[in-house]
Parts: C-alpha cells; sequence; structure tokens
C-alpha cells in the first residue's frame, strides 16, 4: 500500500467495557496490517466507577482514582503488546469524553477511530453517556464503529452506497485504504429514491467515476442501482443481501444541512450489524473549521 494513504495512526477510547475492548481487537488486525501506531484513550470522569472500581468510595477524580484508572489501562496495553506485538500508547484525559477524544485525536493526527457501539438497538451508554455519537458526529477523522456481535476482524466486501448528496463520493479514499489493506471487493450501490429518480443520468456519471477510480486503484469492484423510499433501509438490506463486512458513509448521508449526522446515517450507524466507517464531508471541515468541529463543536446544539 502507498504509505502516503496508509493508516498510520489508530485512536481506541477504552471504557474497559466489552465493546471497547473489542473495538481494540478490531485495531490490532487492521494495525498489523498497516504497521499503524496504536494510542488508547481513556478520559476520566467523575461517577463512572462503581463497577469497575468498587472498592472507591466516591468516584471524584482524585489521585487514587487516576492511579488505579492508569494501572488499569496499563494492564490492558500490557496485555495487548504480549497478544500482538503491536506498540501501542497511552493517553489518559479529564473533562467532556466526547470533546477530549475528538481533541485528541486532531491533536496526535489520528488517521482512524475505532469505538465500539451497542449494536442494533442503538448505542451503548458509552463513558455513562451518548459520547459514541458525539464522536462520530464531530471527528475530523473517520470513525469506524463495531457492534457487540462483531468478532469476524477485516472485511472482504465493503459496501460504498452513493446517493444525491453533495459529498457522497468524498468517502472513495477511506473506501480504497481499507480494500487495501484487507485485499476486499468494493460494492458500489447507487441509491435512488423517487425524488431523484429524473438524475439517472447523474448517478451513471457517479458510477463510471468511481468504477475508474478502482480500475487505477487495481481494485476489484461491482455496481447496482437500487431504488427504494429509505436510504437508511436500502443500504441495510443490500449489506445483508450481498453479505458485507464493512459500510462506509458519509456522516452527512441525505442530510440538508450538512451540520448534524444526517438522518440516514445515523440509522445506519445504530442500526447495522456489521461495522461502519463514518467519514465527515471535506466541504463541512472546511466551511466550519477543525476547531468548530472539534472540542468546541456542539452536535447536538
Amino acid at each position: 500500500m502507498n504509505k502516503e494513504t496508509a493508516i498510520k495512526t489508530i485512536l481506541i477510547p477504552i471504557d474497559f467495557s466489552e465493546t471497547s475492548m473489542l473495538a481494540l481487537d478490531h485495531a490490532t488486525h487492521l494495525a498489523k496490517i498497516e504497521d499503524s501506531k496504536v494510542i488508547l484513550i481513556h478520559v476520566l470522569k467523575a461517577g463512572s466507577y462503581v463497577n469497575i472500581l468498587p472498592s472507591l468510595s466516591n468516584n471524584d477524580v482524585n489521585a487514587d482514582l487516576r492511579d488505579q484508572i492508569s494501572a488499569k489501562m496499563n494492564a490492558v496495553g500490557s496485555d495487548f503488546k504480549s497478544r500482538t506485538g503491536v506498540n501501542y500508547e497511552i493517553v489518559l484525559a479529564e473533562g467532556n469524553v466526547a470533546s477530549q477524544i475528538v481533541d485528541a485525536a486532531k491533536e496526535l493526527n489520528v488517521d482512524l477511530i475505532i469505538m465500539g457501539t451497542h449494536g442494533v438497538s442503538g448505542f451503548q451508554e458509552f463513558f455513562m453517556g451518548s459520547n459514541a455519537y458525539r464522536v462520530v458526529t464531530s471527528a475530523i477523522c473517520p470513525v469506524l464503529s463495531v457492534q457487540s456481535q462483531t468478532k469476524e476482524f477485516g472485511a472482504k466486501r465493503i459496501l460504498l452506497p452513493l446517493d444525491s448528496s453533495k459529498h457522497t463520493r468524498d468517502k472513495i479514499k477511506e473506501a480504497t485504504i481499507m480494500a487495501k489493506a484487507f485485499n476486499a471487493e468494493v460494492l458500489i450501490k447507487a441509491m435512488i429514491t423517487p425524488n431523484h429518480a429524473e438524475e439517472k443520468s447523474i448517478f451513471n456519471l457517479k458510477v463510471q467515476q468511481t468504477e475508474e477510480h478502482f480500475d487505477h486503484a487495481g481494485i476489484k469492484y461491482s455496481s447496482e442501482f437500487i431504488y427504494g423510499d429509505d436510504i437508511a433501509e436500502m443500504t441495510l438490506e443490500a449489506a445483508k443481501k450481498d453479505k458485507a463486512d464493512l459500510i462506509v458513509i458519509m456522516t452527512e448521508q441525505e442530510s440538508t444541512t450538512g451540520l448534524f449526522m444526517g438522518q440516514y446515517a445515523q440509522r445506519i450507524v445504530n442500526h447495522s450489524r456489521i461495522p461502519v466507517l463514518s467519514i465527515t464531508p471535506m466541504g463541512v471541515i472546511e466551511a466550519f473549521g477543525q476547531n468548530n468541529l472539534a472540542g468546541s463543536y456542539k452536535p447536538f446544539g
């Protein structure tokens, strides 16, 4: 793989839950292929440790808590290193969880965040809140969300939905990186709804240009036009029918504002039974600036 486009640094938020440990396993698989640096981050948050540190009389963020969490993170890192041989770094932060994760990704020049979700019922209470959704929404780098039932690592069939939204092709670069890393086939799906049925020629051009890109990159692909009323449902059904291992989407999928995670993208992430790679459109990053998209960005207003 061209190292100019390789995934050099992967950030994994760790809250010691089963899903965050599963995200670490997925990161391990990709890190070995890409020779990536792995960074484990935990954000200290008062009131979040009653189940994992019952010995503490309270959950205030104090020196004792920091020492115990540091020890737990070091144990996770040591086990990770002994099992995989992959180098790692540990970051402890304090403050707003989502903001700290997004800010760390920016400051450390991270190429990818991998984090766990609850699966078909939506995001798990991650770090005692809805921070996983906030990270997916506001991170500058792509975010790979991993469901609790996803035990297979890597991908052989990557679903790439193309719709009528302005930035729909911005995700082709990331799909290419993943396809090369896993030697996977890309399933190009042109999603056409009744409101955009007259734009068939535009969709033909999008598909043709995408095919030319993958031809040039030496990536195997197939193309299909899908007609329906609901892009999220069409995408999830296509993933199931074609036995895809990964879905690549834009966070503004069919969103009218480009500011918040589009309703279709949100449903795909929440209900997918396979990992989803979510990408913030470059146009949104350029329009609102990296600082606004990071710590001070408020995806819920």
